[in-house]
């Protein structure tokens, strides 16, 4: 962590080492470095963005945090923690990262992706489920640490103590509190081992030997099932639109790879 802020902080102070235009007034100037006032003004749309409002008290607490960090990116300079190898190679890869976003932007921004090309996106999947068939099953898991225990549960299961409550008493996993109840999921949202049992277990019961996954132990009951419910277009839009954005990155890259001279 603290690497990767010494790489974001040298990136920063390349950025502040930029002039300020004669008509905007800079944040601070720190030992001669001008911070211009348009990174300030980048912060703020930043916090209005994640639901803050707009004030002095916001502005002065930018204010120092942009001074703060180009006093210590001025000190690691002054250490030379910028001519250090790793220092080197992370900046390098931020910079490619930064550009290579920049360019799929400017592709999307001089040919955006349409409501039309979404909707025939969508469909195309919906049709891609459709075919398969597939089911949902409601699945409930008790996860234990060692085989003992995992075996101890289904014991008690045997008796007639309920799952739930076997769950809240005896599951390691943050879902014992909903009685071990993890919501609807398709197979291939499952680990293969939990998977291969529950899709051959019935609605209400339950696995009869723990399962491993890692190292943990798992006892699981399968709730209900269901034909997999196809999720609307609203609900699916901003999932088809960054698939989009993935296939124009793709075309980009192939066109450049086509045109390029590569030695291997």
């Amino acid at each position: 962590m603290q690497h990767h802020f010494r790489v974001l902080s040298l990136v920063c102070s390349l950025l502040f080492a930029v002039s300020a235009r004669a008509s905007e007034p800079p944040v601070a100037v720190v030992n001669g470095v001008v911070i211009p006032g348009r990174l300030m003004e980048r912060n703020v749309q930043a916090n209005l963005s994640q639901g803050q409002g707009d004030s002095p008290a916001l502005r002065a607490a930018l204010k120092e945090e942009l001074i703060a960090r180009e006093l210590m990116v001025q000190e690691a300079v002054k250490r030379g923690l910028d001519k250090r190898q790793d220092s080197e190679d992370a900046l390098l890869a931020l910079r490619q990262n930064f550009l290579i976003d920049a360019l799929v932007q400017d592709d999307l921004n001089k040919k955006p992706i349409t409501e039309d090309e979404i909707k025939a996106e969508y469909e195309r999947q919906v049709k891609l489920l459709s075919a398969g068939e597939m089911q949902q099953y409601q699945l409930a898991a008790i996860v234990l640490e060692n085989e003992s225990d995992a075996r101890a549960v289904i014991s008690a299961l045997r008796s007639g103590q309920s799952f739930e409550s076997q769950a809240k008493a005896k599951s390691i996993d943050p879902s014992k509190d909903r009685g071990g109840e993890l919501g609807w999921l398709l197979p291939d949202q499952m680990t293969p081992a939990i998977s291969t049992v529950a899709v051959n277990l019935s609605a209400g019961s339950y696995s009869v030997a723990p399962i491993q996954v890692g190292a943990y132990w798992n006892v699981i009951k399968v709730l209900g099932k269901r034909p997999y419910q196809v999720p609307t277009l609203q609900e699916s839009k901003s999932q088809v639109q960054v698939g989009l954005i993935q296939q124009r990155r793709s075309v980009l890259l192939k066109k450049l790879q086509d045109s390029a001279k590569i030695t291997r």
